[in-house]
């Protein structure tokens, strides 16, 4: 059977299958033991107008289409059962392939193409050309089921399947020129590896020159609505911000205009304490882009400096602070907790209005009923978008980087050159909790491996940056 099965393999799919059509249906679900099994099946790519791969530059269609070599992919879950390729170029190929694995009668498996024989999905890196989303992030899916095994052959139900493109295209024009734009979203799936659950919510586009005009590779965005968050670098070298809300499906194409607008000192995500809006800067203190890290300071101390340790630190020694300080055994008590106007160096930087944020504000911030929480990548940076969703205010979202650590005598802990690992945000108030409560304050701790908390044990004389919060009366 074996050689009957090869040499129909080198003259004909069709062939193929009508001839395995002869074996007996196995009509109960059957299990074969692991071994090796030819597979061949007609797919075709690309003939409806509804199942396209990219635009043109009138916006008309471009029929997807196999190139001989492509490599397909066969998976249940996220086990790989094999590969497949394409016998020739055109919208109809023949897949030709071994399958190696344990196998069922009646089982569904899913056909994977991805563009270069890749087995990752990636569409987190775009230069926002037709030519790139072609040649690198085309992906296109179909489903067989196994109707008979017999001897080195499976058959499959299918005698030809129909494969859906996986991607959608949106064509975005800026009302000024870029030199990159990050699109953010959390109905994107910019990653996908069989077998690997973390996903990213992010596209980064930097075209090759700066431009109004990018084409964006989007995926699983079928039938929903989503909010896209933009974050563009000018040409002039500014920050701009946009948030659409758009609905977009796979395998179709779009067109879309964004207004870009000039970043603020603060966003008002809508959240309210105390008969105040608590509206977020849009920066770091001492920066001067959402991006940049900005300034260290120690807490209490609105002056930045080479060295943070207790050897210098403005109140105190550890264990023996001089003001901010609940228990005797720790130092000087004046039951001070929150930081006074003339300590608070968002105050002292920026005026009347600002303060460093609460731990109120921080658990606010970190509120699932009040923002969307997005673990990104923005102008090479990693760090959290919190998106508002509240109503009225959802076309707000401030970004806050990572810092790479904080400041321990001169050098910074956790430090890596890439920005990736460990960041911490001072609160205003000292921690009030631990046996050493009065050397240590609250603080925002973001990282890649668990969602952003309120930290509770950091060091007082530890340099760690500022993100200011801006108080508005209602």
């Amino acid at each position: 059977m074996d050689k009957v099965n090869r040499i129909i393999l080198a003259f004909s799919v069709l062939f193929v299958i009508n001839a395995c059509s002869n074996f007996d249906l196995q009509t109960e679900e059957t299990t074969v033991s692991p071994k090796e099994w030819k597979v061949s099946i007609r797919a075709t790519k690309g003939d409806d107008t509804a199942l396209t791969k990219t635009l043109n530059e009138s916006g008309n269609t471009i029929t997807a289409s196999w190139e001989a070599g492509d490599v397909v992919y066969i998976y249940r879950s996220s086990s790989s059962y094999g590969q497949l390729t394409a016998q020739s170029s055109g919208t109809s190929t023949t897949l030709v392939g071994t399958i190696t694995g344990t196998m069922t009668v009646g089982k569904t498996y899913t056909l994977r193409y991805l563009q270069r024989g890749n087995k990752t999905f990636d569409l987190r890196s775009q230069n926002g050309t037709l030519e790139n989303i072609s040649k690198n992030h085309d992906m296109a899916e179909a489903t067989v089921t196994v109707k008979s095994i017999d001897g080195g052959t499976v058959v499959f139900e299918e005698t030809s399947v129909q494969f859906e493109s996986k991607i959608s295209i949106t064509k975005f024009t800026f009302d000024r020129n870029i030199a990159r734009v990050d699109i953010i979203s959390s109905n994107l799936l910019a990653y996908n590896e069989p077998g690997y659950s973390s996903n990213y919510n992010y596209i980064n586009v930097k075209p090759a020159n700066e431009t109004q005009t990018v084409y964006v590779a989007m995926s699983n965005l079928e039938a929903k609505k989503a909010d896209f968050l933009f974050l563009a670098k000018g040409a002039d070298g500014n920050y701009y911000t946009a948030v659409k809300r758009v609905q977009l499906a796979n395998g179709k194409n779009y067109a879309a205009t964004v207004t870009l607008h000039a970043i603020p000192e603060y966003v008002d995500l809508g959240i309210v304490r105390d008969e105040h809006a608590v509206c977020w800067a849009t920066k770091n203190l001492g920066a001067s882009n959402p991006i940049q890290v900005g300034n260290y300071y120690a807490w209490a101390e609105t002056e930045t400096k080479a060295t943070y340790s207790w050897d210098n630190y403005k109140y105190g020694k550890y264990n023996n602070v001089t003001k901010y300080c609940d228990r005797s055994d720790q130092g000087t008590v004046d039951n001070k907790y929150s930081l006074e106007a003339g300590d608070d160096a968002a105050t002292a930087s920026l005026g009347a209005g600002w303060r460093t944020p609460s731990p109120d504000d921080i658990t606010d911030l970190l509120n699932d009923s009040n923002t969307e929480r997005m673990y990104v990548v923005a102008d090479g940076r990693w760090g959290y978008v919190f998106h508002s969703k509240i109503s009225g205010y959802t076309g707000n979202f401030v970004f806050l980087p990572h810092t790479s650590g904080y400041f321990k005598g001169d050098h910074l802990s956790s430090a890596s050159p890439d920005y990736e690992y460990g960041g911490y945000y001072w609160s205003n108030k000292i921690e009030t909790n631990t046996w050493t409560s009065a050397s240590h304050a609250n603080a925002l701790e973001i990282k890649s491996s668990s969602a952003p908390s309120l930290a509770t044990m950091m060091q007082r004389a530890y340099g760690l940056v500022v993100r200011p919060v801006y108080l508005k009366s209602l």
